[in-house]
């Protein structure tokens, strides 16, 4: 055993810090108060035997690397026990540990250490439970990632993230806006009430008098309509991108980095009934252009007739991927 620093921290930092060796769950350690055999925890815990004032939660601190390259803590702590100076058990107990102790019989002691142990190792397994930063520095999935996505409907770990604008129940462009702007890191503007054709259902559709339907269907006065689409004035919204260079106008163009999360994040934000299109506002220097036998792929991330030039901006336009690859044309 080699000693450590004077621990400066609470008893749950301390462990907090050595348990931090578990990354995965498939590790031969457990964690501090889980079920396991004794040689597979990485902290052990002892009382400090005394009857005054200890000042701070943990009072000695050693360490021990194992074969593996695990290191192994003792730590002997004065905020909670069976003796000591705030034990459990009547003061004339932790005098009979001392005068056992300065016999050099540590029988009785470690005997009690093995209560203690299990008594400290649930003590800070209770703390552990209502801290979710410590449950979210782990891969396995913890009870308040859980109920962050039962409350905000979301599948993945950054769909939290943005929990908050997920779970209202109408979206602004404010928080369109920037929710796309932080997950993009690029100025983003919104149009909204952008119009458009809907389509007509056929059974929705006006039909005169006939001897199948004597009364028609939606022929009266006020309900009758001509053609099968309908303009509407808020069908739909154009959101505008302002890449700050190739990196991040790659990233946005269909099959980029950011190209799904985007029109996930878009449509759930403004449901599937909304047509949204993107439009990229970039430095034409900033653009591919296509070339014979290279790796651009036309239609997609490569335009022709792009020139760079200091100075000259050009516009991509096209509608997010709904399960396909879309077609983006230079305007």
């Amino acid at each position: 055993m080699s000693p450590s620093p004077i621990p400066t921290g609470t008893l749950f930092r301390e462990v907090w810090r050595a348990e931090r060796q578990i990354r995965s769950e498939r590790s031969r350690y457990h964690r501090v108060g889980h079920d396991g055999w004794p040689g597979q925890e990485l902290v052990r815990f002892r009382t400090s035997q005394h009857l005054g004032f200890g000042g701070r939660d943990v009072v000695e601190a050693s360490t021990q690397r194992r074969a593996d390259g695990y290191l192994v803590t003792d730590l002997t702590v004065d905020c909670l026990g069976l003796t000591g100076a705030r034990g459990a058990l009547p003061s004339h107990y932790t005098e009979l540990v001392l005068s056992q102790l300065k016999a050099k019989e540590p029988a009785l002691r470690d005997f009690l250490d093995l209560f203690n142990h299990r008594l400290i190792s649930l003590f800070y397994r209770s703390w552990e439970k209502t801290q979710p930063a410590v449950h979210q520095e782990r891969n396995e999935e913890d009870l308040f990632t859980v109920i962050l996505k039962a409350l905000t409907n979301s599948e993945s770990t950054w769909e939290i993230y943005y929990g908050a604008a997920l779970a209202r129940g109408v979206t602004s462009a404010a928080t369109l806006r920037a929710v796309l702007s932080d997950l993009t890191g690029m100025p983003v503007s919104i149009r909204s009430l952008q119009g458009g054709w809907q389509r007509v259902a056929p059974e929705e559709q006006t039909r005169l008098p006939s001897r199948t339907r004597p009364n028609g269907t939606f022929a009266r006065l006020g309900d009758a309509m001509l053609g099968s689409r309908v303009w509407l004035a808020d069908k739909g919204a154009e959101i505008t991108f302002r890449p700050r260079d190739a990196v991040q106008l790659r990233a946005l163009l269909p099959g980029g980095r950011l190209s799904a999360a985007v029109a996930h994040i878009t449509t759930r934000l403004l449901s599937t009934q909304t047509q949204v299109r993107y439009r990229i506002t970039a430095d034409a220097s900033h653009v591919e252009g296509t070339r014979l036998g290279g790796t651009g792929r036309l239609g997609t991330d490569s335009f022709i007739a792009a020139r760079s030039a200091i100075g000259r901006t050009i516009e991509v336009s096209f509608k997010p991927s709904q399960g396909r690859e879309n077609t983006p044309c230079q305007q």
